[in-house]
C-alpha cells in the first residue's frame, strides 16, 4: 500500500497516472497522516479536478444529466481550490513560486473546460473530444494534479519543519 507522502512524492513527478489516482484515493483512508494544510485538502482538490474529466467526457457523450455552464466553469474562483488560492492559499504560499504556477495552470484549467462545454452546446464534439483526450484540458488537468502534489510537498517539508 501506497503511503499518503509516497502517493504526493509520486504524482509531483508524474509517475502516478489519473487512472490510479480513484484506486490510491480509496487506501488513503487508512493513512492516519492528515492531506489538509492550511484550510485545503490536497487529495480532495486532486480528485475533484480529475473527475472533471469524467464528467465533461459524460456531457460530450450526451450521457451526462448535468446542465453544464461554460460561463461559470471558466471562472477559476468558484471552486474549493481556487476559493483557497486567492484567499488562504495567496496568504500562506503566495511568496512560492509554485503557488503561482499553480495559479496559473488552474486557470488554465478552467478555460479549457469551459472550452469544451462551449463546443458541444455548438455542435463541434469532435473537437471538444480532442480538447479533453489531447489537448489543452488534459495537459492543464495533469498539470494541475502535479502542482498541487508539489505544493502539499513543500508546505509539508516547511510545516514538518517548525
Amino acid at each position: 500500500m501506497m503511503g499518503l507522502f509516497d502517493w504526493f512524492k509520486s504524482m509531483s513527478k508524474g509517475e502516478v497516472d489519473s487512472a490510479s489516482l480513484a484506486s490510491t484515493s480509496s487506501q488513503i483512508g487508512g493513512i492516519q497522516e492528515s492531506a489538509v494544510i492550511e484550510g485545503l485538502d490536497f487529495v480532495a482538490a486532486i480528485e475533484a479536478h480529475r473527475k472533471w474529466k469524467e464528467r465533461l467526457s459524460a456531457f460530450v457523450s450526451g450521457t451526462s444529466t448535468e446542465n453544464l455552464d461554460h460561463t461559470i466553469i471558466c471562472r477559476d474562483d468558484q471552486c474549493a481550490l481556487g476559493k483557497w488560492i486567492y484567499s488562504t492559499g495567496m496568504t500562506f504560499t503566495g511568496h512560492l513560486p509554485i503557488f503561482h504556477q499553480l495559479k496559473a495552470k488552474h486557470a488554465q484549467f478552467h478555460i479549457s473546460a469551459s472550452q469544451v462545454v462551449e463546443l458541444v452546446k455548438n455542435d463541434q464534439q469532435e473537437l471538444a473530444i480532442n480538447i479533453l483526450i489531447d489537448g489543452d484540458f488534459a495537459k492543464s488537468s495533469r498539470d494541475v494534479q502535479s502542482l498541487l502534489s508539489k505544493l502539499y510537498l513543500a508546505m509539508k517539508d516547511k510545516y514538518d519543519q517548525n
